[in-house]
């Protein structure tokens, strides 16, 4: 620690020490409970790293005003998003469905019903019940 606050060169920032406090605490635990050795070097390196990671990732960028936007080009006609939920071990899953139709609100629905076999069955079985309400609108 005498040599992290004091003696290194060129002086550390803050966030930095975060980052190789928690690393040395991880090499520890490592070498405590699972009696791996990790080389000091690449302890410093992976804080390093990660410090600069999470540094850039805090930058908010800039909004883009209106007049950079790009237009996206409108595609007439009705669209329908549809997504089925499946968890292992879970009684129920979920299906829900959204639909689009130029000049109206969006119109949508969802329901909780048996749980399916498997992740693809919700699905398809949410894509069924999706298409006959459509059917019946």
């Amino acid at each position: 620690m005498d040599y992290l606050f004091w003696r290194v060169l060129p002086k550390l920032e803050d966030d930095q020490f975060a980052w190789i406090l928690w690393y040395i605490w991880k090499g520890r635990n490592n070498k405590v409970f699972s009696n791996l050795d990790i080389d000091p070097m690449d302890t410093l390196n992976l804080a390093e790293t990660e410090s600069k990671l999470w540094k850039e990732a805090q930058i908010i960028p800039t909004p883009v005003t209106g007049e950079h936007l790009l237009e996206l080009p409108s595609i007439p006609g009705r669209w329908c998003f549809v997504d089925g939920s499946w968890k292992d071990k879970e009684r129920f899953s979920g299906q829900g469905w959204y639909s689009t139709l130029e000049g109206f609100d969006g119109l949508m629905g969802a329901r909780n019903v048996r749980a399916s076999l498997s992740p693809l069955h919700s699905e398809i079985e949410a894509l069924l019940w999706a298409m006959e309400c459509m059917k019946n609108l």
